[in-house]
């Protein structure tokens, strides 16, 4: 079973950037590409039991969940849904049981946990901590990015919750730059 403290809300998303951002998009590079990797990066975490192996069913699973994390993400962005991912989360989510641990209200009420260990109880600890901050409503503000080349999850800080970019500095300029020239080549040629 993966042991849980008191709930942390900024750090159950900050779990779910990290794992949904082990694939970097842009950079081609997927930090969880095989289960051996998985398995690595669980144990450097101290996360999944004491001995991570990973099976390709447990790795198939773990991805599904991590796309469909980076699909809800992009609809809090204003993207179209991906059902289809969002479903495989659901299938692969259901192989990982969550139950509701309760205490007295001042000490938090009530917490998702995984009932199990290994991927599975990584996993129903990713879907609970989802779960969780849908609940208390800050998983409006978790979006990916909308820049196709990057996709990267992140925490939408604005006042107003309009976020688009994981960076304005990087992605968000390479959007607007793009928009620019592409302006300027429809003004040439009018």
């Amino acid at each position: 079973m993966v042991a849980m403290t008191a709930h942390d809300p900024e750090a159950g998303i900050r779990l779910i950037q990290d794992f949904v951002n082990t694939n970097d998009v842009e950079g081609g590079n997927d930090e969880l590409a095989t289960p051996a990797l998985l398995g690595a990066w669980l144990q450097e975490r101290g996360l999944g039991g004491a001995a991570t192996s990973v099976d390709a069913a447990a790795h198939a699973r773990a991805i599904a969940v991590r796309e469909g994390i980076r699909a809800l993400g992009l609809a809090n962005n204003a993207e179209p849904i991906d059902i289809g991912l969002v479903d495989a989360m659901n299938r692969a989510a259901r192989a990982a049981a969550v139950t509701v641990s309760l205490s007295p209200a001042g000490e938090g009420g009530w917490r998702l946990e995984p009932a199990s260990g290994g991927v599975d109880g990584f996993i129903g600890r990713l879907i609970g901590e989802v779960a969780s901050a849908m609940a208390d409503g800050s998983w409006s503000r978790v979006k990916a990015c909308r820049s196709d080349t990057c996709r990267w999850l992140f925490y939408d800080r604005s006042r107003n919750h309009s976020g688009t970019w994981c960076s304005m500095a990087v992605c968000g300029s390479r959007v607007k730059a793009r928009a620019y020239r592409a302006r300027r080549r429809e003004s040439a040629s009018a």
